[in-house]
């Protein structure tokens, strides 16, 4: 301790205390698209390299059991922002561009810390409301780069989706357009994320990483191809697009390291929903019917479907000096606990409605079991609910275009991969969760949106 003394005023200093260790510490939520349940090494992958988002379940939790709100991505989304099921936060579906979006009537995860002192931005896929009032600017962020809609080309930053009547430019920074032509897109978030953290290092941040690989188009620089050239060319394009993925989050982890924020920074990542088998992720006028890159461990369905492989994804967290390092959590966790788990950690206030997720660490920490005594789903037409071991799935779809059995009753616990349907043999838990889940629905039905 050192005592200095000038104009008559005792200034107090500690050699033991950075500013860096007093703040509130930093949060960043990475999320990425399309990934499947086993697109990464540590989730069971032998195929793909990715040793930097491992390194974050490595140095803090992997959760086996964490779910997606939705199988596609803006309700998905949605959650993550509110805290909220996806049709409390007015995002029951995907979104028509330059649309409306989250409602307005909700505080987003950033308004929520902006309100606490931190510095909020937000880098990648916004995906929550194309139309004015609903830019991520007005939405409680400080900076915004990325785009607004669900899908752009890579390298052009167009979107091209049949959805709009015509192609147009989707590349923001901020509310003024941005042209980078020619620069790969999950670098270019990359970039805004460092210089962000570079930007920000004294005062605590809120950071949204959204990367929309590998959703398609499938693209990537050449030389990631190459890296992966003795794989079957569909699972070839997403290990390239991964393995940017996987360099980008390396070089925000050094970055943190660099400015001295590793040790008081939050990091949690997910992806948003299941592996897609649609025909989009193709590039060429190929024979197959299915796209089979992605890997969702053998889980049943793929994006769209509100089965296992649509729902279930990849997710970890780090917070050095608190989530002992290769802490595994088995009981199930939702995209919508993200938001009272940050808040709690910064010490903000919950809005004055009520949440729908729940805080995180005591599942993490204490080994509680999961708050929830229910899990639902709705996309679609497709309902789901999990209770215990119990999942029951109505009106299923496989994919995009597969329809799957009307009633599917799964013991989780005994089959993940939900190949066998117990209905028949056990009405009465068919009974039991097609009433709670009737009820679920029913509580959230005041919320959607307006036709």
């Amino acid at each position: 301790m050192i005592l200095l003394k000038s104009t008559g005023v005792l200034l107090l200093l500690s050699t033991n205390f950075s500013c860096a260790q007093q703040k509130k510490p930093n949060l960043i939520l990475i999320v990425t698209d399309d990934q499947g349940y086993a697109d990464l090494e540590s989730f069971g992958s032998n195929d793909l390299e990715t040793p930097n988002i491992d390194g974050i379940a490595a140095a803090g939790v992997r959760f086996t059991q964490w779910y997606a709100n939705s199988p596609v991505c803006a309700p998905s989304r949605a959650a993550l922002m509110t805290g909220l099921y996806p049709h409390n936060a007015g995002v029951p579906d995907l979104l028509a561009p330059r649309s409306p979006g989250l409602s307005l009537n909700r505080v987003t995860l950033a308004d929520a810390l902006k309100k606490k002192g931190y510095q909020t931005g937000v880098f990648g896929k916004w995906h929550l409301g194309a139309a004015a009032d609903y830019l991520p600017n007005k939405r409680g962020f400080d900076e915004f780069f990325g785009h607004l809609e669900g899908t752009l080309d890579y390298f052009s930053h167009m979107y091209y989706l049949i959805r709009a009547p015509r192609p147009f430019h989707d590349l923001w920074r901020n509310t003024e357009e941005a042209w980078e032509e020619g620069n790969y897109m999950t670098h270019l978030i990359t970039r805004e994320a460092k210089q962000f953290i570079r930007n920000n290092k004294e005062e605590p941040f809120f950071m949204y990483v959204a990367y929309n690989a590998p959703h398609q188009p499938l693209h990537m620089p050449k030389k990631y191809l190459d890296r992966f050239s003795h794989l079957e060319p569909q699972r070839q394009r997403i290990a390239a697009m991964l393995a940017v993925v996987d360099e980008g989050v390396g070089e925000i982890i050094a970055q943190l390291k660099k400015d001295g924020l590793n040790d008081n920074t939050v990091v949690f990542f997910m992806s948003d929903n299941g592996g897609a088998n649609n025909t989009k992720n193709f590039l060429s006028n190929e024979p197959d019917q299915f796209f089979y890159g992605a890997n969702n461990g053998g889980l049943r369905g793929h994006k769209g479907s509100v089965f296992e492989g649509g729902i279930r994804v990849p997710a970890c967290m780090s917070w050095p000096g608190v989530i002992p390092p290769g802490t595994v959590v088995d009981e199930p966790g939702i995209g919508m606990d993200i938001y009272p788990t940050f808040l709690k950690i910064a010490g903000a206030e919950p809005p004055d409605y009520m949440l729908d997720g729940h805080d995180l660490m005591p599942r993490i920490n204490e080994r509680k079991k999961t708050p929830h005594d229910v899990l639902c789903w709705e996309y679609a037409g497709q309902y789901a609910i999990r209770k215990g071991k119990w999942k029951l799935s109505l009106n299923t779809m496989l994919d995009f275009r597969r329809e799957g059995p009307e009633v599917f009753l799964a013991d989780l616990k005994a089959d993940r991969e939900e190949t066998h349907n117990l209905a028949g043999e056990y009405p009465e838990v068919v009974k039991e969760l097609r009433t709670q889940l009737d009820t679920w629905y029913e509580s959230v039905k005041p919320n959607l949106p307006s036709e």
